[in-house]
């Protein structure tokens, strides 16, 4: 248990993502914990509008961190979009500067930047937004982020893995999540990449792996088939 009233001995995870990939599931995820301070209100609603998460002032404003009361926990999690919609204006978030006022209040900060299937995650865009605006994000994160204590978040892992994916990412980021919580799986009847999948009837590589499951002796006897027909 860190000191609740040393600030230096805080620890905050940014977890951030294109729109669309799972920035309120991962924040919901990671605020379950009780040592865990951020966005709350996902507890209790499966959506909650980008400019009411808890430091959504400070992706526009990081010089503001500074009045910030972290002592309410020794842990907390921030989560932003890329790029993210505050008071009815899109902005690309001040991530870095964000990240670098943490730093020098004394905050240990690791950043999670969550990673969805690329053709769902752009699909998803063009559905509500109209555009896809996975490059803004990407070009930012390359561009800012990856000299920081960075980790990648596996959208699709989560839903395969579970509490134990979770478990295992605790592990990794060294931050409490609380994986055994049945809350974890809170407004979820389905995979929420389920909708965008839609059944192939046939594809060209079927046939070369079938072939290439075959007994020696049924391959034999294919190729014995094919050159009497040939003759």
């Amino acid at each position: 248990m860190l000191d609740s009233n040393d600030i230096t001995n805080k620890k905050l995870l940014i977890i951030t993502g294109p729109q669309g990939s799972g920035n309120h599931l991962f924040s919901r995820l990671f605020s379950l914990h009780d040592d865990v301070g951020g966005w709350k209100e996902l507890n209790d609603k499966y959506w909650v509008p980008s400019d009411e998460e808890t430091f959504a002032e400070y992706w526009v404003y990081p010089e503001r961190l500074k009045d910030f009361d972290f002592s309410e926990h020794d842990y907390w999690v921030a989560n932003v979009s890329c790029p993210f919609m505050y008071d009815g204006v899109r902005y690309v978030p001040k991530i870095k500067e964000f990240a670098d006022e943490c730093k020098q209040l004394g905050i240990d900060v690791t950043i999670g930047i969550i990673v969805r299937d690329k053709n769902i995650n752009e699909a998803q865009q063009l559905r509500v937004r109209k555009e896809v605006t996975m490059p803004i994000a990407l070009d930012y994160y390359y561009d800012n982020l990856l000299d920081y204590d960075t980790h990648f978040l596996d959208h699709e892992a989560f839903f395969l893995h579970k509490a134990h994916y979770l478990k295992y990412i605790s592990k990794v980021l060294d931050f409490p999540i609380a994986y055994d919580n049945p809350d974890i799986m809170k407004f979820i009847d389905k995979d929420s990449n389920h909708k965008y999948v839609k059944y192939v009837e046939e594809y060209w590589l079927d046939k070369e792996v079938l072939d290439g499951i075959k007994t020696k002796k049924e391959t034999q006897v294919a190729e014995i088939i094919g050159k009497t027909s040939q003759t």
